[in-house]
């Protein structure tokens, strides 16, 4: 009997200390993506994180979260990453309260009627919504499952990521000649879930990069570019580092080579290589609101002689980037180019168009202002100074 008794005892302490350990842990919910849904679309998956205890939890946010896609006679394995990755793993929430983070998803374009998402390391319910056929029919052939099963051609989509800020500016000061636009992105070399990176993860770090920015003259008859930046680049990346620290959101660091020229010969031919190494700090400043501060230090490789020798002495061997914003509105962000002959600026205003239009626009309202030196390649020794104002859909 006493046997008995001493084993219940030590069962109902057990389920006493589960049931405290599941009260202060958080209650964690997915929402389903808004509005109709296409085969390709790229989705946005509301997360809501709920404390019910009555203390802060700090918890570390997976910067992207293995994803299993049930597509009713088969499933795909993907990735969903969390929006404003650079600055905001690490979450801190209050007493009774609950916050708000978004991940991002590509849905498989051959999907149809009812899916159902279930986010790995997460622990949250399956959600389900419905998907409508791709609205283009150019996918046939390309990623189309034979019955569900076997795939007749392979994409390797899920490698690529945003890299730098993706926009589109009218100019507004001095005029629609200084208008301007650039588009980035990145591409992971090592496959995650491979056998290379299972044995040494550290490689999943090399990425493969191009950005391309471009001054673009709408004032002319003929829409002529004034200067592209054309910029490949191969670079390692480190994501988190943990420093323990806990106002410390976000530690890594990337470093790499990059190859920039504007694609023209003769006299306006403009070209430069550079190795660089650059820091990122995210800091939690208050509520929603973060700090980034990213210096870029680099030095030049086989600069060409011929045609801009002198490059460094208008561009200098240090980027300055430091911004502040809430991941929900406003973002402020800054670069600040020390050189030789003398200091270049650049600042860009960014905010939500989801919060004016009810979800409904996937874009930020962009202004920017740059003043200094190399801004493009071919004009690098005159300064500039203009305003601009557009959208973005990276910022």
């Amino acid at each position: 009997m006493l046997k008995f008794i001493e084993h219940v005892t030590i069962h109902l302490m057990a389920l006493m200390l589960i049931t405290s350990v599941m009260a202060a842990d958080l209650v964690t919910v997915i929402k389903a993506p808004h509005g109709e849904v296409h085969g390709g679309d790229t989705v946005i998956l509301d997360l809501y994180l709920h404390n019910p205890s009555d203390t802060s939890i700090t918890r570390e946010l997976p910067l992207s979260l293995p994803c299993r896609i049930d597509l009713g006679r088969t499933s795909v394995t993907t990735h969903a990453d969390l929006v404003g990755q650079a600055t905001m793993s690490r979450v801190s929430i209050p007493s009774d309260g609950f916050l708000k983070r978004q991940y991002t998803l590509t849905v498989p374009v051959y999907a149809q009627n009812v899916v159902q998402i279930k986010l790995e390391k997460i622990g949250a319910d399956p959600i389900s919504f419905e998907v409508s056929k791709a609205l283009s029919q150019a996918w046939r052939g390309q990623q189309v499952p034979l019955d569900y099963g076997e795939t007749l051609a392979q994409s390797f989509i899920e490698a690529f990521s945003v890299h730098k800020p993706m926009y589109f500016l009218l100019g507004v000061d001095p005029g629609l000649d200084q208008s301007k636009f650039q588009f980035s992105f990145k591409y992971r070399l090592f496959n995650p879930r491979g056998y290379l990176t299972e044995k040494a993860p550290w490689l999943t770090g090399f990425h493969m990069a191009y950005t391309q920015r471009s001054i673009w003259d709408l004032a002319d008859d003929s829409k002529p570019f004034d200067d592209t930046s054309y910029m490949p680049e191969l670079f390692y990346e480190i994501t988190k580092i943990d420093i323990n620290m806990e106002r410390i959101t976000a530690f890594g660091v990337q470093a790499g080579f990059e190859h920039e020229s504007n694609g023209k010969g003769g006299e306006e031919s403009r070209s430069t290589n550079r190795l660089y190494l650059r820091p990122i700090v995210g800091i939690h400043v208050v509520n929603n609101i973060y700090l980034k501060i990213a210096p870029q230090l680099f030095t030049y490789v086989n600069n060409s002689d011929s045609t801009n020798e002198d490059l460094m002495d208008y561009r200098g061997y240090v980027d300055l980037e430091v911004g502040i914003f809430d991941s929900e509105s406003l973002a402020l962000s800054s670069h600040l180019w020390w050189a030789k002959e003398g200091t270049s600026v650049q600042l860009d205003l960014t905010y939500p168009m989801t919060k004016l239009l009810s979800k409904s626009l996937n874009l930020y309202l962009h202004a920017q202002y740059f003043n200094g030196y190399a801004e493009t390649l071919l004009h690098y020794n005159e300064r500039q100074n203009a305003f601009r104002m557009g959208f973005s859909i990276v910022r």
